[in-house]
């Protein structure tokens, strides 16, 4: 057995994309009920997306350390990072009703898909280059 297979589990990986999915569904939701925000789903997006995000940051951190990592690596883990930041600070401004302009909507809807996209490559990386 492999050290990748040793020290991640792929049930990570599930929780991960549920608590994507469970993010998306609930931001979805946000949107289609319109202001004032919902509190009781915004309260559960943003503690579903927050938790998301440190399980999928501590997975990777694991895998990184059972795997040789590619020159790619940092520069795709750096860019999967930033989408993220730009989720998290997109969602702060969208919040508030006088920053919810159109721009930031924007980003904050096409940020996850692209934030989806890179966290995948991040992890085909690393699951590439097992010890």
């Amino acid at each position: 057995m492999n050290t990748l297979t040793n020290t991640f589990s792929s049930s990570k990986i599930v929780y991960c994309g549920l608590g994507f999915i469970l993010t998306l569904l609930s931001g979805f939701l946000l949107s289609k009920l319109g202001r004032p925000l919902n509190s009781a789903i915004f309260t559960v997006h943003k503690l579903v997306a927050v938790g998301t995000l440190i399980l999928i940051g501590m997975s990777i951190r694991e895998l990184v350390k059972g795997v040789d990592v590619s020159v790619l690596f940092p520069a795709i883990a750096a860019v999967t990072g930033l989408l993220f930041l730009a989720l998290v600070v997109s969602g702060a401004l969208l919040s508030f009703d006088k920053l919810a302009v159109p721009p930031v909507l924007m980003i904050h809807q096409i940020a996850p898909l692209l934030a989806l996209a890179f966290t995948t490559i991040t992890i085909y990386l690393l699951a590439g280059n097992k010890s």
